[in-house]
């Protein structure tokens, strides 16, 4: 009886145990998600907004490199404009670009919207080695979607084999579809705001015109005439 009570308290608290872990992911889950919307309605412009996003799956996670690219506008190229570690940022200084659908992961995702992951980079044949990273060992590739298709790719890397899990790739495909609506909502907001600067700069240059027009016209009588009743 004692042999019997000692196994179900062992099943019990082991059951206890799995069901914590899950509510600490899904908590995870939640508040990651959270802090991705919040930086995605706060970030002044799309630089920041593509920075926060990189370094919030970094910090969360821990992975070996994240970066976010972008597609260019030929849709040719899918461009790094984002990362957080310093291997990161010296692939961008050096303007790294995949072609879509030829070159990596971050290449086939681009062209097809659909996520992939390597969790052997050693056996994938579509992995893209790059020589700033040599620790790579498994990479992630999620696509950042809006109504007019793919316009880039969430990328993540370990240096550990089969590294993601299910509940991970949950998380950042949260992340990454509220990252594409806040893009969309940005490069949005930055062509109205370029259409008004130059539609003003429009109407004030027909303003100096028409003011130039009659000053400039000496022979000219045209004015106003107030008679103390009316114009």
């Amino acid at each position: 009886m004692t042999a019997q009570l000692s196994g179900q308290i062992n099943t019990l608290e082991q059951s206890v145990a799995e069901r914590t872990q899950d509510l600490e992911k899904q908590a995870l889950r939640l508040r990651t998600a959270a802090e991705g919307a919040r930086d995605a309605a706060s970030a002044p412009s799309l630089s920041e907004l593509l920075d926060r996003a990189s370094r919030l799956v970094r910090d969360r996670f821990g992975f070996y490199h994240t970066g976010i690219f972008l597609l260019d506008e030929s849709g040719e190229y899918a461009v790094l404009r984002a990362s957080p570690t310093e291997a990161g940022k010296e692939i961008m200084a050096n303007n790294h670009r995949l072609r879509v659908g030829e070159q990596g992961v971050v290449g086939r995702v681009a062209a097809t919207g659909e996520p992939r992951i390597a969790l052997d980079t050693g056996a994938d044949s579509v992995y893209f080695s790059n020589p700033l990273l040599p620790a790579t060992r498994s990479e992630m590739a999620l696509p950042l979607k809006t109504s007019e298709g793919v316009i880039g790719i969430i990328d993540v890397q370990s240096d550990q084999p089969e590294a993601f899990t299910q509940d991970d790739v949950a998380i950042i495909q949260v992340m990454a579809d509220q990252l594409a609506t806040a893009i969309e909502r940005v490069r949005l907001l930055h062509r109205v705001e370029s259409n008004l600067e130059e539609l003003e700069r429009t109407y004030s240059v027909f303003t100096r015109k028409s003011w130039a027009s009659p000053a400039g016209n000496k022979t000219s009588n045209s004015g106003y005439r107030f008679d103390n009743v009316r114009l």
